[in-house]
């Protein structure tokens, strides 16, 4: 089991992006929830755990990030040690290795990222991709139950799929120890993902972007997109950065505006977009259908 700290701050300047769909009507229930229980405090019923369903890549982080930003504002849940949220991977154990073990890792985990004081209270997103095949291992049922009792922490699951019968599956396994709700993830559209790009890497270094310059970006994000490399936020942080290097470096023009053309290197048809699309099939997200999102 590794542990990932989290940052303060957000990752770029998602909070500007369109939160839609499911996610969007879990922070809208939430609200109604914590203001009703406010003007009725023997309401004695908490936020449930959650089970968030992604693509490979489909910012978890952001996701994760937005969520406890919103639970820190609105006081949903209580907040204690050096971070607001961990991260970390489950990873697959057999049963020859002691139960122990993985009780051990997961609570070290959680105290040393707590700071000096080693108590945390606050969101754990759990990624338990390696345990979908495993469900009904023991390892995985007890540690299931022994994360449902502890009541300072939010729990959100997460898993990579779009196969129903895998989510049905796993719905099963953690609802039968803990309340758990499930969240399907949208990944923002590629014309959000260029006005993040242009906001971001353009318009923050002082450049700005013609409008045909940005219909070639949303283009080849769209054709980025459908490799099974994609890696989400990644992907679309690396292709800013590229963009940026490749107007600051030209020597041969310093024009702040930024037109098609200069961004040819970037088209469809250029070997930045072909080289990924190349790779269409070499590697494959387990669980992972693409549906053209």
């Amino acid at each position: 089991m590794t542990g990932q700290e989290t940052k303060a701050n957000y990752p770029g300047d998602t909070r500007q992006l369109k939160i839609a769909g499911e996610f969007e009507a879990m922070l809208s229930r939430q609200q109604v929830f914590l203001n009703r229980k406010k003007n009725n405090p023997t309401l004695n019923v908490t936020l449930p755990n959650y089970l968030w369903v992604s693509r490979q890549g489909g910012g978890i982080s952001t996701y994760v990030n937005l969520l406890t930003d919103h639970l820190y504002e609105t006081k949903g849940i209580e907040f204690c040690g050096r971070v607001k949220y961990i991260e970390f991977t489950l990873e697959y154990q057999t049963g020859k290795v002691p139960f122990s073990i993985l009780i051990n890792k997961f609570d070290s985990t959680i105290t040393g990222s707590a700071g000096y004081n080693r108590y945390f209270k606050g969101v754990v997103c759990i990624d338990i991709n390696e345990w979908v095949d495993d469900l009904e291992e023991d390892h995985f049922l007890r540690f299931v139950n022994y994360v449902s009792g502890n009541k300072r922490i939010l729990v959100i699951f997460c898993i990579h799929t779009d196969e129903r019968n895998v989510i049905e599956a796993v719905e099963s396994v953690l609802s039968a120890q803990m309340r758990i709700e499930t969240i399907i993830l949208e990944f923002p559209d590629s014309k959000e993902l260029v006005d993040l790009i242009e906001s971001r890497y353009l318009q923050a270094k002082g450049f700005s972007a013609t409008e045909g310059a940005k219909i070639l970006l949303q283009k080849s994000i769209d054709e980025l997109r459908k490799a099974r490399n994609f890696n989400g936020f990644k992907s679309i942080s690396q292709l800013g950065d590229d963009i940026l290097y490749s107007i600051v470096s030209d020597n041969s023009s310093d024009n702040k505006l930024i037109t098609a053309d200069m961004l040819s290197g970037f088209s469809t048809d250029s070997f930045y977009v072909k080289r990924a699309r190349a790779q269409i099939g070499a590697r494959k997200p387990i669980g992972f259908v693409d549906r053209g999102m």
